[in-house]
């Protein structure tokens, strides 16, 4: 797994805003910082208040998207 660069300037504002949730188009998005990734698709998530945004997020609807998706999400943004 390699983490996409984001370059957007009104993106970066909306990832330090603060807010654990982010709307593109009609989807949203949690949000959480990671330390560090050790193996593909393995989080460890240390902080309590993260933990439980995350739980809550995987118990909803979370539809899996493609690198691609992700891209081309990303692209029509800029």
């Amino acid at each position: 797994m390699k983490p996409i660069k984001v370059e957007d300037e009104e993106f970066k504002r909306a990832v330090y805003s603060g807010e654990s949730y982010f709307q593109v188009g009609d989807r949203k998005f949690i949000l959480f910082e990671v330390e560090q990734i050790n193996e593909p698709n393995v989080y460890e998530v240390v902080d309590p208040e993260e933990e439980q945004k995350l739980l809550e997020a995987l118990k909803s609807d979370n539809p899996v998207l493609s690198e691609e998706e992700i891209n081309r999400m990303l692209n029509d943004k800029i």
